[in-house]
């Protein structure tokens, strides 16, 4: 028996249960949530309830968003099927469960079953223990993650990098095993079926397909530059590279061909209408929904400066970053100098790594699929760098180890900060009470209208049909009003001074006319429901703390230039114009014993003139100085209190100020008198075709008086 091998053993089984025990506990702070949490897991769960519903078949029409008159069901469902599915095979030990602790349990089983796939990764492809258990680590604990997977959060992120894995795991293992005949066959059909479970799971399930196929002719083309190297001659050796490359990309070839074909009958399209689609959601191709323009996580960063550098591995975590900037690239070079063999896993890697950098660079939206690449090239790099170090200097190898374990605490350390702080995903008791009051009072064939984002939890919660959600809807698929239609009515709405304007942008989603129903009709065939055309009975709004904040935006498409954007034009700043509520902290006193509020761009001072309260503001950059604001609201007591002057030197504006004194808002003239300003914060005074019908500090909701 050999000792040193079951130590090894040992060790490997303890660390992988280990970071699987940490994977999972890091996601528990919410594990008592009375629902799921945030809005987006709400679409998934509403869809298990649906299908269990449906006798655990898909439903073909989603009558409660963009109604009217909903929209046809994606096929792309395997999640929530696979929470239905977890959800009755758990009743039969335990009963008494619900969907909702199903659905909260279920990024737990995915992270861990993550945390099992990528150690197996590590195993069989990097062919090192060591490898393994850091894939394990990175890929689970990567920060970017945790957040959209504690439990709960049962969005589609775990789901991704699970599949990602398990799918790049079955193309690897039919690379190596390709050749064995009839013993290749389960590899075969491992490999396809994996990848469609994939796209069943998540529309663009193609990415891994996408990446191998691209690899391809990158590893032909270094074949040739790795030959030149190596023979010391300037040739094209054609044949070498087609040798090397051909016993690899037959096998991909059969398997892309098979999933193609196959996906394409079964409704998932291929993976070149997938490319097309990322193209065009990157903006790099066709025309992107608007809606992209305004996600603050679709900004391009520049990763080469500090603030880049940071905010990319802050989000991934800054051992996996900076292993995957500088590790990696060294053994490459290393490997380049003495002249070795590139494989096709490596080609892979800087493949992968650098489309996925190059999307990152769009956007810290795509962190997720940066940190899934991170991972594999720099635990990749530290089983090479193990390797490298096997048989040098003990003194050498210990003070590596001893500076990467250093590292490898502050990663683990640093993923429990982030899983603690994690439970502002939380839905708010305000929220809960306002649903709750829709649930109860509106009619079932209302109409909720609000920003986009809450759509999800408003129909989940309430089974009360929304305007618009997070599940955006293109031409084509959302007829007669898409997603790009509605988004700027929800932004006029709210962004308008004009409360007859809005009511005439709402009345038109009261009803269809018979022309409208008939398109839809016969786009979409038998599957549009008798009441898809059904007219809405009420109509209520709902205007929320969280979309002051997001106000920029709802007045930019409130007033977006949609022909500037046909012709090409992505520059926010030539397609609207969009006005913020511009925060202000209190700063300090003056030598007067005034308070002073100020931010990097203005400074505000509050002064009293007999019982009023007056605003000075100074905005250096625009010239602007010991100018006052036209009007300004405070609270004495709990009882609101107004200031209004007209005088030179005068900015049309408002300053309101919170009741703990600690923040001012200033808004221009025409935040000001928005319906947003007078629906939140003054409750709906002086509308008339608003009434307000509930209110707590979060949520206020108004019913509108349509005829």
């Amino acid at each position: 028996m050999d000792i040193k091998k079951i130590l090894i053993f040992f060790t490997v089984f303890c660390a992988f249960i280990f970071t699987v025990y940490l994977s999972i506990y890091v996601r528990l702070g919410t594990i008592n949530s009375p629902t799921v949490l945030d809005f987006d897991p709400w679409y998934f769960y509403r869809y298990a309830q649906d299908i269990i519903k449906n006798n655990y078949k898909l439903p073909e029409w989603d009558i409660l968003t963009y109604y009217p008159p909903g929209r046809p069901v994606q096929l792309n469902q395997g999640w929530p099927y696979t929470i239905a599915l977890l959800y009755k095979g758990i009743q039969n030990f335990s009963p008494s469960i619900t969907l909702t602790d199903v659905a909260k349990i279920s990024p737990l089983i995915m992270i861990g079953l993550t945390a099992f796939v990528t150690f197996l990764f590590g195993i069989l492809i990097f062919r090192n223990y060591i490898a393994g258990i850091a894939l394990a680590l990175f890929s689970t604990l990567t920060p970017t993650l945790i957040g959209v997977s504690m439990a709960g959060y049962n969005d589609t992120d775990v789901v991704v990098v699970f599949y990602t894995f398990l799918s790049l795991l079955s193309y690897f293992l039919l690379i190596e095993n390709w050749n064995k005949k009839w013993k290749a066959i389960p590899f075969y059909l491992l490999a396809i079926v994996t990848n469609l479970i994939f796209v069943f799971n998540w529309g663009a399930g193609w990415l891994p397909s996408i990446l191998l196929l691209v690899t391809l002719p990158s590893f032909f083309v270094y074949k040739i530059f790795e030959d030149i190297l190596h023979q010391k001659r300037l040739k094209f050796n054609w044949k070498y590279a087609f040798n090397e490359t051909k016993p690899i990309a037959l096998p991909l070839l059969i398997v892309f061909l098979v999933i193609n074909i196959v996906g394409y009958f079964l409704g998932f399209l291929t993976m070149f209408h997938s490319l097309l689609g990322g193209l065009g959601f990157t903006g790099i191709a066709g025309e992107p929904l608007i809606v992209n323009i305004s996600v603050a996580e679709l900004q391009k960063i520049n990763i080469f400066t500090k603030e880049g550098f940071l905010s990319v591995a802050n989000r991934v975590g800054l051992l996996p970053t900076m292993l995957t900037f500088f590790g990696t690239p060294l053994w490459f070079l290393y490997k380049f100098y003495k002249k070795q063999k590139i494989t096709l896993l490596e080609i892979f890697i800087i493949v992968w790594t650098l489309i996925s950098f190059y999307l990152i660079s769009k956007g810290v939206r795509f962190s997720l699929l940066f940190s899934i690449a991170a991972s594999t090239s720099a635990a990749y790099f530290l089983a090479k760098l193990f390797e490298f170090l096997k048989n040098k200097n003990q003194m050498l190898i210990a003070s590596i180890s001893g500076v990467l374990f250093v590292f490898i605490i502050i990663f683990i350390t640093d993923a429990i900060k982030i899983g603690l702080a994690s439970t502002g995903t939380l839905i708010s008791q305000n929220w809960y009470n306002a649903l709750d009051w829709l649930k109860e009072n509106a009619d079932k064939d209302s109409l909720i209208a609000t920003w986009w984002d809450p759509g999800h939890i408003i129909t989940g919660y309430t089974g009360l049909k929304v305007h618009a959600d997070g599940a955006h809807c293109g031409p084509g698929l959302c007829i007669p009003y898409n997603h790009n239609i509605r988004i700027r009515d929800m932004g006029r709405i709210f962004s308008t001074n004009n409360e007859s304007e809005s009511i005439q942008i709402l009345k038109k989603y009261t009803h269809l006319t018979n022309e409208q129903c008939n398109e839809v009709k016969r786009t979409f065939g038998n599957i549009v429901p008798e009441d898809a055309c059904k007219d809405v009975t009420e109509v209520y709004v709902l205007a929320t703390s969280d979309l002051i904040g997001k106000y920029f935006w709802m007045s930019c498409f409130g007033n977006f230039n949609m022909e500037r954007w046909k012709a090409g034009n992505r520059n926010p700043s030539q397609l609207c114009e969009g006005r913020n509520f511009i925060q202000i902290p209190f700063s300090n006193f003056d030598r007067s014993g005034l308070p002073v509020y100020s931010n990097e761009f203005m400074t505000v001072t509050l002064v009293q003139n007999d019982t009023k309260i007056l605003a000075v503001i100074n905005v250096p950059s625009q010239g602007i100085r010991n100018a006052l604001i036209s009007d300004v609201v405070y609270y004495l007591n709990g009882v609101e209190q107004r200031s209004h002057v007209n005088t030179t030197n005068l900015i049309d504006g408002m300053i309101w100020i919170d009741p703990s004194f600690r923040l001012i808002l200033f808004m221009d003239q025409k935040v000001r008198d928005s319906l947003f300003t007078k629906m939140f914060f003054f409750d709906g005074r002086d509308l008339n075709n608003f009434e307000l019908v509930y209110s707590n500090p979060e949520v206020k909701i108004y019913k509108a008086k349509i005829e």
